[in-house]
């Protein structure tokens, strides 16, 4: 006879979770921070289960989470009509306790009562295979190792070799997985699809054109159907809008100048693109994050928020965009550039396992580029820490030569002015891709055009 299914009164605690639902139901904890610490299955009622599933849905699309907001969810369902239907919801929202408990010290009693039973649930496994002697002793003990070691929060997968091989031939099933942005079709093919997991670091001196890239490739993803999360460190939301606007308005060949956007000074017919450009956006699995200052911890914090919110949506989250990344603070403090960058670094690869996704960080480099004739940079250039290098899968640097060579412009009239015509005439437009690094492939260099008088970078052709 089975034991399993008999847990100890000790190890489930329904009043904390009536509670702790009432609370987010009245408003008085955030979901978002409460779902950071438990997740639904931690509930040991079903019921509750679901109502904190509804309530994180219907939170992450803006939606109401109050008694009358949810009910309907739950019409015809079985176990609220044996728990007194419509009353129990009232009644979680009723009682004092909703408002006066802990909220986040409820989350994690629960949370870890779910990980007791988990664990109760293996050692019984363990015990009831001792008296089965086709069993081995070795596989009571991988069992019985399973139960005490388990944590639920830790974002360690621990995989046996067989099992690490079987996610390897999944993932030849979808060869589509990882997220390309078909609008600068050499650098998806220099660069190959930003995959889950991976850190991509996009660096440059100031003037080659990262944010407009950036801009690009993610509204590009967005129009594919991937979720992105553009996360605005330099410049706010509004700004980053006019910039969207003008990209979305060109065409390849023409569009509305960024810089009539920028100031308000549009025609009518323009100002018809642009509103296209606004009802197209709003359709499309793209978020902000405007932030003057920000925490690699706060980021992660808003990783995991947004991909409930894209899930919610019927997207996935698939790619976060940093720019940049010398810009995020570390969550520790009193440390030195160097430290702090690194940690950074650190944090954003961990951020990009941790929630399946990937996670392309712009980057500045250091004047020692602009000391070279050619101004093409090295791994060496990364600004304030090699840590960024031996984290990055990949390492991406851009290149515009026309920028420097109209800073080098001759005398018109002068010997030399002749030659900067001609390279001048070969550089005008063009972005070139330089991938310095990459770990699962080969390096090499594309090139693009990059369309300035309208924020854009596009494929050559």
């Amino acid at each position: 006879m089975s034991l399993s299914h008999l847990t100890p009164l000790s190890l489930v605690n329904p009043e904390v979770e009536a509670s702790l639902l009432g609370g987010l139901m009245m408003g008085a904890a955030d979901p978002e921070f409460i779902a950071d610490i438990v997740s639904p299955d931690d509930f040991s009622i079903g019921f509750h289960q679901r109502l904190f599933d509804t309530i994180l849905r219907q939170s992450a699309l803006g939606r109401g989470i109050t008694p009358v907001s949810i009910k309907g969810h739950f019409d015809g369902d079985a176990e609220l009509v044996s728990l007194g239907g419509n009353a129990y919801l009232a009644k979680l929202t009723g009682s004092e306790t909703c408002y006066l408990i802990d909220h986040a010290d409820a989350a994690r009693q629960i949370a870890d009562l779910s990980t007791r039973r988990a664990m109760r649930g293996g050692l019984l496994t363990a015990a009831e295979a001792c008296a089965d002697l086709d069993v081995t002793a070795s596989e009571i003990v991988a069992h019985a190792d399973a139960a005490i070691t388990l944590d639920a929060g830790d974002g360690i997968d621990q995989p046996s070799a067989g099992e690490a091989f079987d996610a390897l031939l999944r993932s030849y099933e979808n060869k589509a997985s990882g997220v390309r942005c078909q609008v600068i079709e050499e650098l998806d093919e220099l660069l190959g699809p930003m995959r889950p997991k991976q850190l991509i670091i996009g660096a440059g001196r100031p003037g080659m054109g990262k944010t407009a890239m950036a801009l690009s490739y993610a509204l590009g993803s967005a129009e594919a159907g991937h979720g992105v999360l553009f996360v605005s460190l330099e410049m706010s939301s509004t700004e980053l809008a006019a910039r969207m606007a003008a990209d979305m308005c060109f065409n390849g060949q023409s569009g509305v100048y960024y810089s009539n956007i920028r100031d308000g000074d549009l025609t009518s017919g323009q100002a018809m693109e642009v509103r296209k450009a606004q009802a197209k956006a709003h359709n499309l699995p793209f978020q902000i994050v405007d932030a003057g200052s920000l925490t690699v911890g706060k980021l992660g914090r808003l990783v995991r928020k947004n991909a409930r919110r894209f899930a919610a949506g019927g997207y996935k989250l698939e790619l976060v965009v940093v720019d940049y990344l010398q810009l995020l603070h570390p969550d520790s403090k009193g440390r030195s550039t160097y430290e702090a960058v690194s940690e950074v670094s650190r944090s954003l690869k961990a951020m990009a396992k941790d929630n399946d996704v990937a996670v392309f960080a712009l980057a500045q480099l250091s004047r020692s580029v602009e000391t070279r004739a050619d101004k093409r940079p090295q791994l060496s250039d990364l600004r304030d820490s090699g840590q960024i290098e031996q984290d990055a899968d990949a390492v991406l640097f851009l290149l515009r030569q026309e920028y420097y060579l109209r800073q080098a412009e001759p005398e018109p009239g002068t010997p030399d002015r002749y030659e900067w015509e001609g390279k001048m005439e070969a550089a005008k437009g063009l972005i070139e891709f330089i991938l310095a690094k990459r770990r699962n492939g080969e390096t090499g260099t594309a090139f693009g055009r990059f369309h300035g008088a309208y924020q854009a970078v596009r494929g050559l052709a």
